[in-house]
């Protein structure tokens, strides 16, 4: 899992198992979201993470065919690095499965259609999973990091 909120994202499981791009080892998602302006003073972060807890509900959570209702979605608003933490339960023990059901979710219904800069980093593990996503579109941009846990 991750240490997602000591200001900067950083793995504290085997780096082994670290699936990560190289291009993405080289950034950390608060120093992207200065580079293109995004900050306290000059962005409202708190309407974008409310926009995206109501859309990461509808579209994983509520009645959702793979992750458990036990599921949630947490601020985290002086972590730049992972803005909402969103720890995912499983309905049954094939993490792959959910890690898939995820990207398709992501892809067809939570992502900016616009995006500017988006980057996902997957750490896939025994029992549980990681994805860190930074996304940027002209006028808005989050990050996040979604904590897949086997629930079955």
């Amino acid at each position: 899992m991750l240490d997602s909120c000591a200001g900067q994202v950083k793995p504290v499981a085997n780096s082994a198992n670290d699936t990560r791009s190289p291009a993405l080892n080289k950034h950390n998602f608060a120093s992207l979201l200065l580079e293109h302006g995004f900050t306290p003073k000059t962005y409202d972060f708190d309407s974008t993470m409310l926009g995206f807890q109501h859309d990461i509900f509808n579209a994983l959570i509520h009645n959702d065919p793979v992750f458990s209702e036990q599921s949630f979605i947490r601020e985290q608003p002086d972590c730049p690095d992972a803005l909402l933490r969103c720890e995912l339960v499983t309905q049954s023990d094939d993490l792959s499965a959910a890690v898939q059901h995820f990207y398709a979710r992501w892809f067809e219904e939570l992502r900016y259609s616009n995006s500017v800069l988006e980057l996902l980093n997957l750490e896939m593990h025994e029992d549980a999973a990681s994805i860190h996503v930074l996304t940027i579109s002209k006028a808005n941009a989050m990050t996040f990091v979604f904590n897949i846990q086997r629930g079955a």
